[in-house]
């Protein structure tokens, strides 16, 4: 079986993709992963072909020259704008181009790679649809909470099926056009078109619903089998094992750029109560370590997660899932955009508290962590959700299995 995949973006939405190509390889499947060059070196450290589309782009720059892109709702224009249609325009005829070279049967694209549908349509290969986020099936039996505030389930649900049609039309005409432009297929709404659609997460995190899009099957988490296997930084190491386990916050690949005030705030907090934390993440140097606090620009979450007391992060779903894995109770404090949704989830589910107040405040921050450390430590529900995740198959392996099936 030969297959063509193509992501872009910050790490929650490449890295599933990424997971997916390695297990097909693992299966057996020829691979070409097309993407910007900028992702050469991880692509092909899983085993797959790399296709370079456009000229060499360091994505993490623009985002941390940018802390734009993170405001709510105008950053998700601009990121269309800016970041996603020049994506589109550079992918489309290399993966025409390669399907045809390699005589691929699957494109396998993340949801906002319409490039790649585009290019399956046009070369008569099967569309595979990966969404990287619960809250991209727009449902109104499970709907999205919007921002830091909960309506009434009967107005969440009336808004979402509002923003799904006003934004799909608004959405349609915008690609419409970019699909004339490139001599592109006609398909505005891939999801809809693609003869699978994958989400990457369980049932038991977001059940399926009635208007979910056809073809729907969820696969589980997926994770990135290299940030398993990353080292600690030697430091990081000596830190975890020299005393009580730590609150540990990571805002993830994107929102980590710009989080530099949440990083003090967590520090201060811990502080306070005479805890001992890490801080991971490039806009953490703007706090110093010391005897009680660990900064480091990176580390593996897969690692460095399961040594944690609490876990505070900002909902992005990789790092979510990461945090459910680890079986530690999640503190969500959402910067933007689909980060909302998860928190809530979390909070519903009993796996963490989501801080619906300012993220910078530090008293606010030390009563909550006051609460989930001193008075529940640790707690059922995040230890259920991590034997849950360590007895299912790999989601990985089973969206490859899902794939193949076509």
């Amino acid at each position: 079986m030969s297959v063509v995949v193509t992501s872009f973006g910050s790490d929650g939405d490449f890295n599933p993709l990424l997971a997916i190509a390695a297990a097909l390889v693992r299966r057996g499947a020829a691979v070409t992963f097309v993407a910007n060059p900028f992702y050469e070196q991880r692509v092909t450290s899983v085993g797959c072909r790399f296709v370079g589309a456009g000229a060499f782009y360091d994505l993490f720059a623009t985002l941390a020259a940018n802390p734009r892109y993170l405001r709510v709702p105008t950053g998700l224009v601009a990121i269309w704008n800016e970041l996603a249609v020049p994506s589109i325009r550079d992918t489309y005829p290399v993966v025409c181009d390669t399907v045809r070279d390699v005589g691929a049967t699957v494109v396998v694209s993340h949801v906002g790679s319409f490039g790649g549908a585009w290019a399956a349509v046009r070369t008569g290969a099967r569309s595979v649809v990966v969404t990287t986020s619960a809250s991209g099936w727009m449902s109104r039996h499970q709907p999205i909470v919007w921002g830091n505030w909960r309506a009434p389930r009967i107005v969440q649900s009336a808004l979402t099926v509002a923003v799904r049609r006003v934004g799909g039309a608004v959405l349609r005409r915008t690609v419409r056009r970019l699909a004339r432009e490139l001599r592109a297929p006609m398909v505005a709404d891939i999801i809809r078109e693609a003869d699978l659609n994958l989400g990457v997460w369980p049932e038991w995190f977001r059940a399926t619903a009635p208007d979910d899009p056809p073809h729907s099957r969820t696969c589980g988490f997926v994770f990135d089998a290299v940030d398993a296997a990353a080292p600690l930084p030697p430091e990081l190491e000596t830190f975890l094992a020299s005393g009580d386990a730590p609150v540990i916050a990571g805002f993830g690949s994107a929102a980590s750029l710009h989080g530099a005030d949440r990083y003090r705030a967590v520090a201060s907090a811990c502080d306070r109560l005479g805890l001992r934390c890490v801080l991971i993440g490039a806009s953490a140097a703007a706090v110093r370590s010391s005897a009680n606090v660990m900064v480091v620009a990176s580390a593996p979450y897969a690692r460095v997660f399961p040594a944690a007391s609490v876990l505070v992060h900002h909902g992005g779903f990789g790092t979510c899932a990461e945090a459910l894995r680890a079986g530690k109770p999640s503190l969500v404090t959402p910067f933007a955009f689909d980060q909302f949704d998860t928190a809530a989830r979390v909070h519903d589910a009993g796996l963490g508290c989501w801080l619906k107040g300012d993220a910078t405040d530090a008293d606010l921050i030390a009563t909550r962590l006051d609460a989930m450390v001193r008075r529940s430590p640790g707690g059922a529900a995040p230890r259920t959700a991590a034997a849950q995740i360590a007895g299912d198959p790999s989601g990985a392996d089973r969206a490859a299995e899902l794939i193949a099936a076509l």
